[in-house]
């Protein structure tokens, strides 16, 4: 009988005790849920910081090494990477944390790089989203602020690459590229760039030793390494290219290099006048030049990608000009030749591009990146060279210049020669009646 009371005791206990719990759930539901969510915060968010400050890091695969720099903040909790080439800076600021790896993406690039903190340095690799499977391995230490050789161990030597040079750039293929260097020297960092027909490789940074002159560049997106050593204090020979593949170079000191005038590279075939095109824009309504928001108005359309280098140099440019421009009678159209023949995958990738480089100018759906098709589907042009290609044309639709590539920030003047020419010829097709 006590057995029997005692558990009928125990019983009642339980039931009371439960109900007081379920009472205080409903009571204080929300904040045992807040106290759970923050428990499972604490566990994924990262063990340690990473140390704010310059880095340098090393992509190392095939037996290649290609040094970067970058640098490292907060806002907050968040990480906040700058990549650095010369005087150009990119900044990545969307990194999510989980322990001790921190993922930077770079939308523009579809890329990523990964980072995991191992004692005082970071580990890692770099992929496209698009192919996660190949990863560019990487290492790097916190304060160190050199490219390619501590300042103290640089070997001294009488050479100097300030100056431009005519380049030679044989490919895969035996086939050969023009192109013009140009370095300058800045307290032994040595800045430059390389300018082709279609476009510029944007900022180079490096370093020279005795007769070996290498700069690097990665901005999150492909990495370059140029590798050459001086024969002569006017001849210098090597490679350039990425870790994968590289092309040798040739190069020849001359002051007054020069490029093909980039405006007689793209022209229009014998008996056209105007450019005829229908492309959707990217809520898939077809568009045209004979559409009522283009009569009577100077139009400016550039063939470009959301993958290509230099057209984000160009629309870096072309957004801020078009929004105080725009009130003036003209009107840019992009056609966006993207790395997939998808509406929806161009569109998602724009969403990111206008973000970063405020485009709100419109965007049209061309196809798919290639140069063949693009020139098939503008047939009035006698090839699509280079993407970027920008085509000026009057109020009366018809085309009035065409220029192929683009010189972008890092060519210095190059790129303040164009923009004034740019305007100027905006100017004049505006002032016509």
């Amino acid at each position: 009988m006590n057995s029997l009371i005692k558990s009928s005791s125990n019983v009642m206990l339980f039931n009371l005790n439960f109900n007081m719990i379920t009472q205080v759930f409903k009571s204080h539901w929300h904040a045992i849920l807040f106290g759970l969510l923050a428990l499972l915060a604490s566990c994924s968010a990262p063990q340690s910081k990473v140390a704010e400050g310059n880095w340098r890091g090393v992509f190392s695969e095939n037996g290649r090494e290609i040094p970067f720099n970058f640098s490292i903040s907060y806002s907050g909790s968040t990480p906040i990477l700058t990549y650095r080439n010369a005087n150009d800076q990119f900044v990545t600021d969307l990194a999510t944390s989980s322990g001790d790896t921190v993922v930077f993406p770079v939308d523009v690039y579809d890329a990523r790089l990964i980072t995991i903190k191992s004692g005082n340095k970071l580990v890692g690799y770099w992929s496209r989203n698009s192919d996660s499977e190949r990863k560019l391995k990487f290492e790097a230490h916190p304060d160190e602020n050199y490219r390619f050789w501590i300042p103290d161990q640089i070997s001294s030597g009488s050479y100097d690459p300030s100056d431009k040079w005519d380049v030679i750039l044989v490919n895969s293929d035996s086939s050969k590229t023009q192109a013009v260097a140009e370095f300058h020297n800045e307290s032994d960092r040595i800045f430059g760039t390389i300018l082709t027909t279609t476009g510029d490789y944007r900022f180079l940074e490096g370093q020279i030793s005795g007769e070996n002159l290498k700069l690097s560049s990665f901005s999150g997106g492909a990495a370059s390494l140029l590798d050459l050593q001086f024969v002569a204090e006017d001849s210098l020979v090597g490679t350039f290219g990425g870790v994968y593949n590289s092309r040798k170079f040739y190069a020849k000191r001359n002051e007054n290099a020069k490029l093909p005038d980039a405006y007689a590279l793209t022209y229009l075939k014998e008996g056209y006048e105007t450019l005829d095109f229908s492309f959707p824009d990217l809520d898939g309504k077809p568009v045209t030049l004979k559409d009522k928001k283009y009569q009577d108005k100077v139009k400016i359309v550039t063939i470009m990608g959301t993958w290509c280098p230099n057209c984000m140099d160009e629309s870096a440019f072309l957004g801020p000009w078009y929004e105080q421009n725009k009130d003036r009678g003209v009107e840019v159209i992009a056609l966006s030749f993207e790395q997939e023949d998808d509406l929806e995958f161009a569109k998602a990738r724009f969403e990111k591009f206008s973000k970063r480089f405020g485009v709100t100018y419109d965007v049209l759906f061309a196809g798919k990146a290639n140069k063949k098709s693009a020139s098939e589907k503008l047939p009035a042009l006698s090839e699509v060279l280079s993407f970027p290609t920008t085509i000026f044309i009057d109020r009366e639709g018809k085309v009035r210049k065409i220029h192929t590539g683009f010189t972008g920030p890092a060519t210095g003047i190059h790129y303040e020669v164009f923009k004034e020419e740019f305007n100027a010829i905006v100017d004049q097709l505006i002032a016509e009646s």
